[in-house]
């Protein structure tokens, strides 16, 4: 498992086994134009529009005095009358507009989105340079403990190093919370209803 999905809640493992064998970009970036919730407003707008027909019914009510070979009873009468504009390109247009208009907030979506997963990326190799510097710091408080029990350093020697691990360890604890609270954050933002995915997605993005 990798080091993003290592670090994940049940929860969003649990969300994220659904998108496995998938591209994680892909996946992500097909996510995020259906769900954020800015191009699923538009989206739905569009929609609207090309479901809309071109075309309009009158109901209208009259009297015939006198009966038809259709209806030759005498009386009122009822029916409907459709008109179909044969030049009116109103609709085509506002339809055009609302597409247009949802492809330039997808563009402006979809950049602002891949900048912050480079910004994620940079925090994973933040959170890598950490750890490594922890596991250096505690290697070197692992020699100088063992040249202490063998006689060849003062017990005193141990308190610089034991207080470099703890200063590293916190700085990689640091580091990892503000992974996962940035990664909760894009994927809130992007992701809609489904920002638990996408936080699953991001995580192996990221890693």
């Amino acid at each position: 498992m990798t080091r993003g999905l290592r670090h994940l809640p049940l929860a969003l493992l649990l969300a994220y086994a659904g998108t496995a064998g998938a591209d994680p970009m892909e996946e992500a970036l097909r996510l995020v134009e259906a769900r954020h919730p800015v191009l699923a407003a538009q989206n739905a707008e569009r929609q609207a529009l090309d479901r809309q027909r071109n075309w309009k019914t009158d109901v209208f009510v009259g009297w015939t005095q006198r009966g038809t070979e259709l209806n030759p009873e005498a009386g009122p009468n009822a029916g409907v009358r459709v008109t179909i504009p044969l030049f009116d390109r109103a609709h085509e247009m506002e339809s055009a507009r609302a597409h247009t208009g949802w492809m330039r907030e997808r563009n402006t979506v979809v950049a602002a989105f891949l900048g912050e997963v480079g910004r994620l990326r940079e925090m994973t190799v933040e959170i890598e340079h950490a750890e490594a510097s922890r596991g250096l710091h505690r290697d070197r408080l692992e020699y100088w403990r063992q040249a202490v029990e063998e006689g060849k350093a003062e017990p005193e020697r141990l308190w610089p190093e034991a207080e470099a691990l703890q200063k590293a360890d916190q700085a990689y604890r640091s580091a990892l919370a503000a992974l996962e609270a940035e990664r909760e954050r894009i994927a809130r933002q992007y992701g809609g209803s489904a920002w638990t995915t996408l936080s699953a997605l991001l995580a192996e993005i990221a890693s």
